[in-house]
């Protein structure tokens, strides 16, 4: 894991952000102010989510997300991503409409003899 210097002291303000994806975990750190998040799940549900300062949003790989603005004009962020799996995107926004699919992430279980005993 990477340690991320820094993410407390430093972000952006937020606007409106439109909605998007990506094919990583994304984690928002609320660094001052408060807006409103929202998620559509794979399945489609949507979800909204009061942020505030100090909040901390986890939006899982594959959760279309964005936020609906401000409802403070401080609202400021900074955000880490998640484990960027093989052949995934660069990090970026992605559009369901645009890419034609939703990520699906899962681990598996895969031989190995790297610790046979010998």
């Amino acid at each position: 894991m990477p340690i991320y210097k820094g993410l407390l002291k430093k972000g952006f303000l937020l606007p409106e952000c439109e909605k998007h994806f990506h094919d990583h975990d994304e984690t928002w750190l609320i660094l001052s102010g408060n807006g409103t998040g929202y998620w559509l799940d794979p399945q489609g549900h949507r979800e909204e989510f009061y942020l505030e300062s100090g909040d901390v949003w986890m939006v899982p790989a594959g959760y279309e997300h964005g936020s609906l603005g401000p409802n403070s004009p401080d609202f400021s962020i900074s955000v880490v991503n998640g484990t960027l799996p093989q052949e995934c995107h660069s990090p970026g926004h992605y559009y369901m409409e645009r890419e034609g699919y939703i990520p699906s992430l899962k681990l598996e279980k895969l031989p190995t003899d790297r610790y046979a005993i010998e």
